[in-house]
Formats: structure tokens, sequence, C-alpha cells
């Protein structure tokens, strides 16, 4: 499903860089790696590369991931017969025109379970599997990995050099003044001298040169909506 458009606001220096990246799936499928502190905009980020480019939108949550295979599909018992059933990954891979996000890239039950993606991301754009035969990537396939970095973060591992190396990388920071308040305005409604106020407090609260303090963009449009319902 192509996901509805929304606004949403990056740096114009990822958005060129995006644009250009994407814009080479017709030539071969492209993988994009999206690294940011929690509630920066990385989900929707993925999402709105989605419905920006009109291609279907498929998350694959990697957390529930626990073993080698299990990304492709599974074994299931039916009328006393044992099926192997395909993955909706692989269904995606098929799918031209698409849009695969990995969720918290690394965040594997085992890190053993993303031996599927090598070959997937590789020039190769293939795996062959004995239930399923060779599964191809599509033309027009665009793979986008969203991931959380810090020792504050629990249950993630280091992701494996070579498999980061198959990406390109963008990097989301916290937005210049002028745009955070066009998205605070546009997605809440807050405007003016109240807008004003709360970008200062908290960008003061981000810069503080001793102890700063990560203020997501998503906990920024959550206090704007307090404000707007008149809590102070």
């Amino acid at each position: 499903m192509i996901p509805d458009k929304k606004p949403f606001f990056i740096s114009q220096e990822n958005k060129t860089r995006l644009e250009r990246i994407v814009g080479t799936r017709f030539k071969h499928p492209v993988n994009i790696l999206v690294k940011a502190q929690h509630g920066m905009g990385k989900s929707e980020l993925a999402r709105q590369l989605a419905a920006i480019n009109n291609l279907d939108y498929n998350p694959i949550p990697i957390g529930s991931l626990q073993e080698t295979g299990q990304l492709l599909g599974r074994y299931e018992l039916t009328a006393g017969e044992t099926k192997f059933v395909e993955g909706k990954f692989v269904t995606a891979v098929r799918t031209p025109n698409s849009l695969i996000h990995l969720e918290e890239l690394n965040r594997p039950e085992s890190p053993k379970a993303l031996n599927d993606l090598f070959p997937i991301l590789d020039d190769g754009r293939a795996i062959v599997h004995e239930q399923l035969g060779e599964v191809k990537v599509a033309l027009g396939v665009v793979f986008v990995a969203t991931l959380n970095e810090g020792f504050e973060y629990t249950g993630i591992d280091p992701l494996d050099a070579a498999l980061e190396d198959r990406f390109h990388i963008i990097n989301l920071g916290y937005l210049p003044p002028q745009l955070e308040t066009t998205l605070i305005l546009t997605r809440t409604g807050l405007a003016g001298e109240e807008s004003t106020k709360l970008l200062q407090f908290v960008n003061k609260l981000r810069t503080d040169g001793q102890d700063p303090i990560h203020i997501s963009t998503r906990r920024i449009l959550m206090m704007a909506e307090l404000i707007m319902a008149g809590l102070d």
C-alpha cells in the first residue's frame, strides 16, 4: 500500500541526496540506511519516501527475527503436512517499485538472522532458497533500513561492517529553527510567540554546554499539542 503524503521536513542536503539516490532505482535497486537518535522521524522518512515516489510500502520488523532463514518464510503444519510459507519480505522483494523498510536493523534477536540480507543487498540482488528457488530483487525496489545507535539503547547489536557497507547512509539531525517552526505549525497549528518560546526552551536544553539533553522532534510535537490544548 502506498502511504498518504504528510508534511515532512529534512535538511536540504539530505533531501537532495535522497532524491538522487532514489532516482537511480530504475537502473538497479538501492539501499539506504537512516541513522538518528530516537524520535527524529526515521520511520516517517521511510513512509514519505514511499508516498512521494508512489512506492508500495512494506515494513519489516527486524526485532522479531530469531534465526537464519526466518526472513524468507517459515514452516507450518497444515492438515498433517509440513509446508513452507513464503514470508512477507520475499513477496515485497519480488514486487517491482516497492519500498522495503527494515525497521530497527540492529535489533534482531540474533545477528545471524540478518545473514539472508547479504546477497539480497549485494550487487547480485538474489538469494537461492531450497524451497523458494531463486529470490531475485525486482526492478525499482528501494530498501530503507533505520536504526538507533548509542549505549542508551538496550537490545541492540553493533551493525556488521560488511552489511553497513552495502548502504547509502543518511544521518538525521535536528532541523534548522525555521523548518522546525514550520513543522510545528503544519502538524499542530501552534504558531507565533508560543511556538517561538517552545523552540527557545528546547534548543537551550539541546545546546547546554555541560549537560545537553536530547529533545526529539516527536517530543516537540507532543509538547506543542499540549500547548494547543491549553496546557503550559
